[in-house]
Order: C-alpha cells, then structure tokens, then sequence
C-alpha cells in the first residue's frame, strides 16, 4: 500500500471512529497500522466500554507501553486478591 492510499484509509478510520463505527475503524487502523488509531481504540474500550482485555490487544499493536503495564499491573493485582482470598476460604474451612 503507498502513502497515498494509507493516507486515504486512515481518514476513512477516523471518520468511522468519529462517527462510532469502531469495528470498521479498528479493521483500517490495524491495516494500515497508524498507532494513533489503535490508541485511540484501545482507550475506547479500556476508557468506555470498561473492557481492559479488548483493550490490551489494540495497545500491544500500537506498542503503548505505559498502558501496556497499567493493564497488566491491575490484572496482577486481580489476581493476586483472588488467590488472597481462595487461601482464606481454605483456611477456615
């Protein structure tokens, strides 16, 4: 694909984004891979829809690592509570 062409799909995401349409703008950002695009699906579903795994998918793509890691610390966090928990269960049975 030429800059040309590249240039022209990344303003048909945008304005897909723009006008709600995330699954067609997710598919022109991931095929042109314009980060920025991908970023800024990534925050919809982390930010929006509240769905971080979604999310984590469009930022590892656009390589944000500072997303990447706010992710990746609340699922180790998660994690951590539930074994936390599971051990408690077991120890007053």
């Amino acid at each position: 694909m030429d800059n040309t062409e590249k240039v022209q799909l990344i303003r048909k995401g945008n304005q897909a984004f723009n006008e709600g349409n995330i699954d067609l703008a997710s598919k022109i950002f991931k095929a042109t891979e314009y980060k920025d695009g991908l970023i800024r699906v990534g925050d919809h579903y982390y930010f929006d829809q509240k769905q971080p795994l979604m999310a984590y998918g469009y930022y590892k793509r656009a390589n944000h690592n500072i997303m990447l890691e706010k992710i990746s610390d609340g699922f180790i966090f998660a994690l951590k509570c539930w074994l936390d928990d599971d051990v408690k269960t077991e120890e007053k049975a």
